[in-house]
């Protein structure tokens, strides 16, 4: 019992020293708030407020993004966040509950103000909620805790001290040997105490380094732990220090662990031994000073790993000593460990995600599209498919999420670009080489305009920004510096998706400036080539038989198709034709114009519909306008009309904003 209450002592004590004491305290909450995670995530989350308000600010979510984290995590904010502070502690401590209880929304004024200056166009609204934490309600309680805290930091300790000198006191034989004894069993106790805290501390702190930190929760939880994970490590080791001081002090001679200690110190060896004994024990207490938490866990793990063994053998012996009733444990017992060691080993959650979605009954969804041919049904379709605005980096992102999420949603054919880049000493930067160079700035001059390819220019050329490692394909949107993919995992993720989706046909309409070898060897290394469809004949086959025959990923080619060496590389403007796709306002897109032929031959069987506005001040909102029904359906009338074919393809920026799909299935007939 009086250990028991020197470990509560212990804490108490730490949590009276670092959270009741005002200066540490608001020290604490700042170190908090300029964590590099917890920045992180309340950027994300103030950019996320903002965009919900004014979308279009999607096109430089990442400058946003990293200006808010920057605001957040900035040594000015120290002073505003002391000041916010005050009134916290004064709740807690004082249980002053008129007191104005901090909140994030200090933070959030202060970046929504720096956002203001970075970007004026932003029009940040003046009741814009940025709130991202409150505390409140419960100053009660929290009140009455804090006082608790206080009584037990010094009663604990106390008590637990005068127990275990009483259980010492008592015992019998003359009164020196009591007094002796008394210290004795403090010392014992108190540096029992301390090594009991430091397994405690071992175990939260592996649950902890295990909580996710890709929430604000989260990233704050991992931020106080780190915080007070290094007192409470002080405290046990000053705890043994004091206990072994006291035991030693008592003159104890038959205690296991000091006669252990004589013998490690034993000068009766030669110098070589004990010079090797003195490199590994200044190793190990250097490293256990320096990384306790991490020393702690390898110890234990292996001392896991020992009584496991230990554990197996004593039942092989307690079963028996026939050699075959030993061998059938030993292989429960490994049995057992793996199957344990599977179940707990992490997944990739993506894929989990994606494979979860329950395939639906027909082909891409209808019964009745089963007997019409791949060049007969009307697809939904995504232009730029890869420049996502929830995957981090990208720069004027033209749809809401990734691929794999597209996929899920309902999107059939996926217009995507491909280009090789290059790693950076950046993290998340891809630069793209400098053999495509030209190429891409006259693209992005055409589809992005003179703003973004002298921002591309400034990232490319900021200092520490350092092309390295091989030259692989990524999906780009022509500049690889405002955004990219990796092609390969991307492709798996489609390899794991159709795997899940039995019953879907999927498109690949690619922008190609990487290889058709590339291509097809990403392709094949994704595992994807059992379910390209390659073509025979002159017709199309149903939905049905591809999804029988397996062939039902369809792979066309803007510049370059794959010959005679891989013919399931298909020619795109052979097979499709197309309309105009630069119209930079939305009235440009009801004209008749907007469905005038433009790429592929008169005689192709597909006919693609460019349908989005390139306007990068308003890419949502233009989005919004043009989706909706009455402006795409009448459009993708009129040049059905016009051009004699159904659009098979009907692509569009930000497919969750209007009404594709609907207009897909009218032009389908449901």
């Amino acid at each position: 019992m009086g250990m028991l209450l020197v470990l509560v002592g212990l804490v108490a004590g730490v949590a009276n020293r670092e959270v009741l004491d005002a200066d540490r305290f608001a020290s604490h909450v700042d170190a908090v708030r300029s964590d590099p995670d917890v920045a992180r995530q309340v950027g994300a989350l103030l950019t996320d407020r903002l965009i919900e308000d004014q979308p279009d600010l999607v096109a430089v979510r990442p400058l946003i993004e990293s200006t808010a984290a920057s605001v957040v995590a900035s040594p000015a904010l120290g002073p505003v966040v002391r000041a916010g502070v005050a009134p916290l502690y004064d709740a807690l401590v004082l249980g002053d509950d008129g007191a104005v209880v901090l909140r994030l929304a200090d933070v959030g004024a202060v970046v929504v103000g720096a956002l203001a200056f970075a970007a004026p166009q932003a029009s940040v609204p003046p009741d814009l909620d940025v709130r991202l934490s409150q505390v409140g309600g419960q100053e009660g309680s929290a009140v009455g805790a804090v006082h608790w805290v206080e009584l037990l930091a010094w009663l604990c300790p106390l008590l637990g001290a005068l127990l275990l000198g009483a259980a010492g006191a008592l015992t019998s034989g003359p009164r020196s040997a009591r007094v002796r004894e008394a210290v004795r069993r403090v010392g014992v106790g108190v540096a029992t105490a301390g090594l009991v805290l430091s397994g405690l501390l071992v175990v939260v702190g592996f649950w902890a380094d295990r909580l996710s930190h890709d929430t604000v929760r989260g990233a704050v939880r991992h931020a106080v732990w780190r915080e007070l994970d290094g007192p409470l490590w002080a405290a046990a080791g000053i705890a043994v220090a004091l206990g072994a001081l006291l035991a030693v002090a008592a003159g104890v001679t038959d205690w296991p662990r000091l006669r252990d200690v004589r013998g490690l110190v034993d000068l009766d060896r030669s110098p070589r031994r004990l010079a090797a004994r003195a490199a590994v024990l200044g190793a190990v207490g250097v490293a256990l000073v320096l990384q306790p938490s991490r020393v702690a866990t390898v110890v234990l793990a292996l001392l896991g790993v020992g009584l496991v063994a230990v554990a197996v053998v004593s039942l092989t012996v307690a079963i028996g000593r026939s050699p075959r009733r030993r061998t059938g444990v030993l292989a429960i017992a490994v049995a057992l460990v793996a199957a344990v060691s599977l179940a707990a080993w992490p997944g990739d959650h993506e894929l989990a995600a994606a494979t979860s979605v329950a395939p639906r009954e027909g082909c891409n969804g209808h019964v009745e599209l089963c007997t019409r041919r791949y060049d007969e049904v009307a697809y939904p379709a995504t232009h730029n498919s890869m420049a996502a605005a929830s995957e981090p980096g990208w720069f004027f992102p033209e749809q809401p999420d990734g691929i794999v999420a597209q996929l899920d949603h309902g999107i059939r054919v996926l217009l995507i670009d491909s280009w090789y880049g290059q790693a950076t000493d950046r993290p998340g930067v891809i630069a793209g080489t400098d053999a495509q160079r030209a190429a891409s700035l006259a693209e992005a001059e055409v589809d992005l305009g003179p703003a973004a390819v002298r921002s591309a220019q400034r990232v490319r050329d900021a200092a520490g920004l350092t092309p390295q490692g091989p030259v692989e394909p990524y999906l780009c949107h022509a500049l690889c510096e405002l955004g990219s993919t990796h092609w390969l995992q991307s492709l798996r993720d489609v390899h794991a998706w159709l795997g899940a989706h039995p019953d879907e046909v999927v498109t690949f309409f690619v922008q190609d400036e990487v290889s058709p070898a590339d291509t097809a060897a990403l392709i094949e290394e994704a595992g994807l080539l059992p379910y390209v469809y390659t073509p025979v004949g002159d017709d199309w086959p149903t939905l049905g038989q591809m999804i029988a025959s397996g062939k039902r990923l369809v792979v066309l080619m803007e510049n370059h198709d794959g010959g005679t060496a891989y013919p399931w590389l298909m020619a795109g403007f052979e097979e499709a034709q197309d309309t105009p796709f630069l119209f930079r306002r939305p009235a440009l897109l009801t004209t008749a114009a907007s469905c005038a032929p433009n790429r592929g031959t008169p005689d192709a069987s597909l006919f693609l519909l460019n349908h989005w506005v390139t306007d990068k001040t308003a890419e949502v909102t233009n989005a919004e306008r043009v989706n909706a029904a009455d402006v795409l359906l009448t459009r993708a009338r009129a040049c059905q009309r016009a051009r004699g074919m159904l659009p098979n393809y009907v692509a569009v920026d930000f497919y969750d904003r209007g009404d594709l799909f609907a207009v897909v299935d009218e032009l389908n007939g449901f």
